[in-house]
């Protein structure tokens, strides 16, 4: 059968039939990288001014032309200059990650939020904001009236934390920025009337050691993946610090109320990945430090976790930077390389996916730690059951909304979608818009596609009984377990001088007593001093490049 779209009206535009999504088109990182994701091939840029250690930020316009880039600490415009009164954020320079927002109702402006080092007294202490308009000027400014404003929670205090990240809200465009902290995760709205500061919806994290001061961690939300009704995204919370709990910790999320909830859970344990990163549907979770892993969410179960190493530590570069772009391409970055790294694949079958770590060259920048997070200021339209026919007979009410019909789609008279709605209509046959249908959306496509019913399926699967599911997932346990074997201490107990044995190199040591408090400790290479510590039980955590190990000992 002839598929056909049938055009029979009047069309009244506010804006372009297609919206572009170019916010995210530029990259600014490292020190002084940049690459430039607009056309089909990545372009490496050179007139980068940034060095960033760690957490950065780039925004650009729905043409993808650059506006601004950000380490946390300054702002540069457009012409790499530092934007009027862009100097002196308190965002700390070994911050993890910073999140940029686009205004939901305010296309001028931008929130930039910055982090903290945990456990730093120096500098700032607390996460905070600023707005950036550009209307200021031809390139914009730092709004000084909300510059720095420190974020606190329900009672009014501040608090530390490297880690943040954003999820949007599709059903009124809104968006949640998520910050980790404690045993709690803290989920700040933005909407059209702001920043909702010292008002967050608080989560239990559940973890067995709460994030402390003396944790470094990230996190990460994957695309909406509307496979429940009772959650639509990921979340997942990667502790690589202190060695004695290294653990990736994925939650779901509901991203109307805000709330962590109990659908799904998953603990990987044993490998310390310094950020997550998530592929374009969330079906897939990269984690990396050492070693890439690859699992499949979407496959496995609580007996059977899928998953797969896809690339291997051969040079002795760690893997910190996780990032996925707008394109739905997964990128990653190792310290002081000159090159931007990439995983192949990363959309298919997890035993097909690789990494190639030179896969942009930086023309002669070098990459650090951290990567752009996209600047959340729309939600990709979600994806929707099938239904056989439509007829579209009231205005759209829907923000953000895919139509998929099997067969046809119509419209009566004098039909109208506008407005910042983002609307998309899939149809296996026809779509017929009849005379005086007005379309002012901001987005608006309609295709002839078959409709997929995979996603029916598998949403009416994991909503059987709403049973929660729940996995944990011992990464490198045969690791371990020969590494236990292949590492000894000695003497022990002991007086003066405990010595690891051991043919694997160490990475660093770290010495708890049994209330999980650090002890301050001397070592030299494989020997540790332990004469200042108080006699009584410890734990020796010893990470490795084949893993971290723990060792009991008893100091007399």
């Amino acid at each position: 059968m002839k598929t056909k779209i049938f055009l029979l009206f009047f069309l009244s535009f506010g804006v372009n039939m297609i919206f572009a999504q170019g916010e995210n088109d530029n990259w600014y990182f490292g020190t002084k990288a940049a690459v430039n994701f607009s056309n089909a091939s990545p372009l490496s840029l050179t007139n980068s001014q940034m060095t960033a250690i760690e957490a950065c930020g780039t925004v650009s316009d729905a043409g993808g032309n650059l506006l601004f880039y950000t380490n946390g600490q300054t702002i540069w415009n457009k012409d790499h200059q530092v934007m009027q009164n862009g100097s002196g954020l308190d965002g700390h320079s070994s911050s993890e990650q910073l999140a940029i927002v686009k205004h939901p109702t305010n296309p001028n402006q931008y929130f930039v939020i910055t982090t903290t080092e945990n456990g730093v007294s120096t500098g700032s202490n607390a996460i905070k904001y600023s707005i950036v308009d550009m209307s200021q000027g031809a390139l914009g400014a730092v709004l000084p009236q909300f510059k720095n404003i420190t974020i606190v929670d329900s009672s009014g205090n501040s608090f530390q934390s490297e880690a943040v990240t954003v999820v949007p809200n599709a059903s009124n465009g809104s968006l949640w920025v998520l910050i980790p902290n404690g045993t709690h995760m803290y989920s700040y709205r933005v909407d059209g009337s702001g920043f909702h500061n010292g008002n967050p919806v608080v989560s239990n994290l559940n973890l067995s050691t709460p994030l402390g001061n003396t944790s470094f961690f990230g996190v990460k939300a994957s695309p909406r993946v509307n496979r429940s009704v009772n959650y639509t995204h990921f979340v997942c919370i990667s502790l690589w610090k202190p060695v004695s709990d290294l653990k990736n910790q994925v939650y779901s999320f509901n991203s109307v109320t805000g709330q962590l909830t109990n659908d799904f859970s998953l603990q990987v344990n044993g490998l310390g990945g310094y950020l997550s990163e998530f592929n374009k549907d969330g079906s897939v979770l990269f984690l990396g430090y050492e070693n890439m892993y690859a699992v499949d969410l979407l496959t496995s179960t609580p007996s059977n976790i899928n998953y797969a190493m896809i690339h291997g530590d051969v040079f002795g570069n760690p893997f910190f930077g996780l990032q996925r772009n707008i394109k739905g391409d997964v990128y990653v970055s190792s310290p002081g390389q000159p090159y931007l790294g990439k995983i192949i694949n990363p959309n298919g079958n997890i035993s097909a996916m690789s990494v190639n770590m030179s896969d942009i060259n930086l023309n002669g920048a070098t990459t650090f730690f951290g990567l752009p997070q996209l600047v959340n200021s729309y939600e990709p339209v979600p994806y929707y059951p099938c239904i056989t026919d439509l007829t579209l007979a009231t205005p759209e009410l829907n923000n953000n909304f895919t139509y998929n019909v099997g067969k046809d789609i119509k419209t009566i008279h004098n039909y109208t979608i506008g407005g910042k709605q983002r609307i998309i209509m899939n149809a296996g046959n026809s779509i017929t818009l009849l005379p005086n249908t007005h379309i002012m959306a901001e987005s608006y496509t309609a295709k002839i596609v078959p409709c997929d019913r995979g996603s029916v399926d598998r949403i009416s699967n994991e909503n059987k009984g709403h049973v929660p599911v729940k996995m944990v997932l011992e990464l490198d346990k045969e690791a371990r377990i020969k590494l236990n074997n292949d590492i000894k201490i000695y003497p022990n107990p002991v007086s003066d001088i405990l010595t690891i044995s051991t043919d694997t190199g160490i990475h660093s040591i770290e010495i708890f007593d049994i209330s999980g408090k650090k002890m301050g400790v001397s070592t030299n290479g494989n020997k540790i001093d332990v004469r200042n510590i108080p006699a009584g039980n410890y734990l020796l955590y010893i990470q490795t490049k084949g893993g971290v190990i723990s060792k009991p000992f008893i100091k007399k």
